[in-house]
């Protein structure tokens, strides 16, 4: 999948989302909402996320493309940042990256989660991040 056709699919199904509040079929998802590094504007994408205690866990794939998603590069710049889903409700976060064993452990939970996660491992040559977001301000 292009970075065109991930951000036509995301645009189709975040009105469903909503429609639904959040209670899809399939792993969990979520809403996050980021501060534009560049616009300064806020914005939001869907995502899968693992419930890791008072923290979630999202996955920087892109679908597997060698660039970041941009919303990866948002939180870069501002950590801070919001997600609203069905089971948590709405929550102010901070992102950090995982590392080191941490993230090898996680890593096969979300792929056990979720297996098309270690395809896009495959297809890229970037290290996938994975997110933990984290309860804040």
């Amino acid at each position: 999948m292009g970075p065109r056709l991930i951000k036509a699919l995301t645009r189709m199904q975040s009105p469903l989302f909503t429609l639904m509040r959040g209670r899809m079929q399939g792993p969990p998802t979520l809403r996050l909402w980021t501060v534009g590094r560049v616009s300064g504007r806020e914005r939001a994408v869907l995502l899968l996320y693992l419930d890791d205690g008072p923290r979630v866990i999202v996955v920087a794939s892109y679908g597997g493309h060698s660039e970041h998603p941009q919303w990866w590069q948002n939180l870069l710049a501002e950590p801070s940042c919001r997600i609203w889903s069905a089971k948590r409700g709405a929550e102010r976060m901070v992102a950090s990256e995982l590392e080191g064993e941490e993230r090898d452990a996680v890593w096969e939970r979300l792929v056990s989660m979720y297996s098309p996660y270690q395809g896009y491992q495959e297809h890229t040559s970037r290290r996938i991040p994975l997110i933990a977001l984290s309860p804040g301000e």
